[in-house]
């Protein structure tokens, strides 16, 4: 990998590795396997290397959670939320002092099946059906992860009190 990239983009590489993976180490684990990865490319590819350097942090950072992944797809498939759409109750507080680390929290607080779907479908500008795959999961469910995701994390960042998302209970 072209080192000038890796220079301009590692922070936001390795912090999208710690959102992914929720978990510091695993992070800098996912991080370290794409760089390693991307040493066997050509710096020719300048103009395609920051989102080719993304997805191979994506892809790392998804199989070092695999096992949590998985749990994660069970507890929301067998939800309610996920069999007829409901939304949780969302506070309407609107918050103006959300810091970096106030948002890390939220995110990191959500359960890793619609944390990794918001992360990528939203943040990360991927579409629903290559989220899916990425995540080996289908599209619906994808979606309804997505939503959950979307809305814990509203729902986090607008309580002045960081809690954890509740675990999904099974219908």
């Amino acid at each position: 990998m072209n080192f000038e990239i890796l220079e301009r983009t590692s922070a936001g590489l390795y912090w999208l590795a710690y959102l992914l993976t929720g978990n510091e180490d695993r992070g800098v684990e996912a991080f370290s396997a794409a760089l390693d990865a991307s040493e066997q490319t050509s710096p020719a590819f300048d103009g395609f290397m920051n989102q080719w350097a993304r997805k191979l942090v994506i892809v790392e950072a998804l199989g070092a959670i695999e096992p949590n992944l998985k749990d994660s797809i069970h507890r929301l498939a067998a939800s309610d939320q996920a069999k007829e759409g409901k939304a949780p109750a969302v506070s309407t507080a609107v918050r103006d002092d959300i810091s970096k680390q106030d948002f890390e929290e939220a995110v990191i607080a959500i359960d890793t099946f619609p944390r990794c779907a918001m992360l990528l479908t939203i943040f990360e500008g991927l579409t629903v059906k290559a989220a899916a795959i990425l995540l080996d999961a289908d599209d619906a469910l994808t979606v309804a992860a997505q939503r959950v995701g979307i809305l814990q994390l509203t729902r986090n960042l607008a309580s002045p009190l960081r809690v954890a998302a509740p675990v999904l209970s099974p219908a």
